[in-house]
């Protein structure tokens, strides 16, 4: 039968480890997959229980990953399917992995849609036009975006002011200063009248 010889700690991920079976490198399991399981230095395996653990191993590597790259910045369910997709992962695995982070709260696309516009809207200032594009990119349902803009209900000619103001003199010339506006998916009339309103004021 075949036996677990060798348990070591992978010098590049510090949090899995590399298990060999008759000498031979076979697989490898997460710190916490490790404790939880009963593979020991001297454990016996069937055949079968060896290839259950190479599957075991390729799903918990797939949800590292998929770890990994929502720490960097938060992601939509779209953006992890996608990311999974390319690095070759089976439909199966990639759906057992969106399951288990919607379950622990790491993926819910209406509180990233809310939280991308009001970090939007802060840092910046985008059109209503604008924000639906970029959601759709990351792969946002229209519902699911129409429904976070619509909690938002902000007044879009008090945006386009507030960004007249902070960028006045990065672009001291108005056509220029419109220009950037126009850039940012603001139609001319709402230009017009953060101008007007400025005025007023």
């Amino acid at each position: 039968m075949p036996v677990v010889t060798t348990i070591t700690r992978q010098k590049k991920r510090d949090t899995r480890y590399s298990i060999k079976i008759d000498g031979e490198y076979s697989f490898s399991l997460s710190d916490l997959d490790l404790s939880n399981s009963s593979l020991r230095v001297g454990t016996q395996l069937s055949d079968a229980e060896v290839v259950d653990w190479q599957r075991r191993s390729g799903d918990s590597m797939a949800y590292d990953l998929a770890l990994r790259y929502i720490s960097i910045r938060r992601r939509s369910t779209a953006e992890i399917e996608r990311y999974l997709i390319r690095k070759e992962y089976d439909e199966s695995v990639i759906r057992d992995i969106i399951s288990r982070l919607t379950e622990i709260g790491l993926l819910d696309d209406e509180d990233f849609a809310a939280a991308w516009i009001r970090d939007r809207q802060l840092l910046r200032p985008r059109s209503v036009q604008a924000l639906k594009f970029e959601l759709m990119r990351l792969g946002l349902s229209r519902d699911v975006i129409d429904s976070a803009l619509a909690k938002t209900g902000g007044d879009e000619i008090e945006v386009v002011a507030k960004l007249i103001e902070r960028r006045q003199r990065q672009y001291p010339e108005r056509e220029k200063l419109m220009a950037y506006l126009a850039r940012q998916g603001f139609r001319y009339d709402q230009i017009k009248l953060a101008f007007e309103r400025i005025s007023e004021q």
